[in-house]
């Protein structure tokens, strides 16, 4: 099997190429009065149901905080994770957000060999300045986790376990979109997922597992 970070880099690769079909090339983007961004909004939000499937790698240690600004200070790839999600976009507001609601899995590849599954929603921003140029979303998540087995750096060893676990936390997930203007409906989605237990609020569980995936995302 080839090391983890081939197999994401060939599978972002071909993500990447099926999004950039002619088709989509061709589809004109704008309409007339309303400018390539909105015109991009407008056909993503008529299509409110999406699908995603995703690849993604573990990090085995390293606080969520010090893995965003340095993720090399992790120690990757003891979890290999293959899921998918459905979600449902309920609204739009103040113009450049939305809201989601998502329903996922996943399975837990390695160390751990176990699944995971979700309920969340998702607050988005999609009012980036190079929007007329690439379609770009931001989104954060929040809502129930649960993992039918505690992922390493969860349980923590034999000579010094963790003193507080729980297989439910909250699901923080930050994730970046990119799609062209003109095919809103499909996007390459870089989620970092997170499972948190908000400052010991889970049976006073402070930290939990963190996951790097990539994904594509289609909008029906």
């Amino acid at each position: 099997m080839p090391p983890l970070h081939q197999f994401l880099r060939l599978a972002l690769l071909l993500l990447a190429l099926f999004s950039l079909t002619p088709a989509a090339l061709a589809q004109s983007s704008t309409s007339q009065g309303v400018s390539v961004a909105d015109r991009a909004r407008e056909l993503a939000d008529a299509r409110p149901w999406a699908g995603m499937a995703f690849v993604g790698s573990s990090v085995a240690d390293g606080k969520l905080r010090d893995i965003i600004v340095a993720p090399w200070t992790g120690s990757w790839g003891d979890d290999t994770l293959l899921g998918g999600a459905a979600s449902y976009r309920l609204a739009r507001f103040w113009r450049f957000f939305m809201l989601d609601a998502e329903l996922g899995g996943a399975y837990r590849f390695g160390d751990t060999e176990g699944g995971e599954f979700w309920a969340a929603a998702y607050v988005r921003y999609d009012g980036f300045p190079w929007t007329n140029y690439l379609y770009t979303t931001f989104g954060l998540s929040m809502g129930p986790n649960y993992v039918t087995r505690l992922p390493q750096v969860e349980r923590g060893t034999d000579a010094q376990p963790e003193t507080n676990t729980s297989k439910f936390l909250n699901f923080f997930s930050p994730e970046l979109t990119f799609a062209l203007p003109s095919r809103p409906d499909r996007e390459i989605a870089i989620r970092y997922m997170h499972r948190s237990g908000i400052f010991g609020t889970f049976n006073g569980v402070w930290e939990g597992a963190n996951s790097l995936t990539v994904g594509f995302r289609m909008r029906f």
